[in-house]
């Protein structure tokens, strides 16, 4: 009798269980669509630092003549004075040099992109006698404008511009910064 009652029980059970498992939920479902953008995104490399060196023939100084004398006899001195200016020249207002490569622009929008370079310091200051001065009077980009992609760089230079009439002293000159921007239209 007891095997009988705890058969009986076992299979209420089972049919309770499986009634109550056989009741469909309250359930609501719906798909949704998803959309990304990609802002478009400009990557830009350049140097630290720029270090130019300014030579005798970048001031359009002489570094060598004949004695106003033409010939010697074996016997005959040197004119030494006046003494030759070894630092002026005639192109102190407008010394040119230029950095061949200065920034790369990486750009995933493939719109045109512009560059620009500016001096926001442009003096620069003899750091032996802090007296002496040169000042970036101009600088332009060498590549100022492209359609760069993310694995293809826009690469450009620079082109500089600089007065040394108040660069009295040789030695380094530091001080000076450029800004290098790089623009897309969107």
């Amino acid at each position: 009798m007891k095997t009988n009652f705890l058969a009986i029980i076992a299979a209420s059970l089972s049919a309770v269980g499986s009634i109550i498992a056989g009741v469909p939920a309250n359930a609501v479902e719906q798909e949704v669509n998803v959309e990304i953008t990609i802002q478009p995104t400009m990557f830009l490399r350049t140097f630290e630092n720029i270090s130019l060196d300014i030579t005798q023939g970048d001031l359009g100084a002489n570094d060598k003549d004949f004695d106003t004398n033409p010939t010697t006899d074996g016997n005959t001195s040197l004119t030494v004075t006046p003494r030759p200016s070894l630092t002026d020249g005639s192109e102190l207002l407008a010394v040119q040099k230029q950095v061949k490569e200065l920034y790369a622009v990486w750009a995933n929008s493939g719109t045109e992109v512009n560059v620009s370079i500016e001096a926001t310091q442009d003096t620069l200051t003899n750091t032996t006698d802090g007296v002496s001065t040169a000042i970036i009077t101009e600088v332009t980009a060498t590549e100022p404008n492209g359609q760069p992609t993310a694995t293809q760089p826009l690469v450009g230079g620079a082109n500089f511009t600089f007065n040394l009439t108040n660069a009295t002293a040789t030695g380094t000159y530091n001080g000076g910064v450029v800004r290098v921007k790089a623009e897309a239209q969107l």
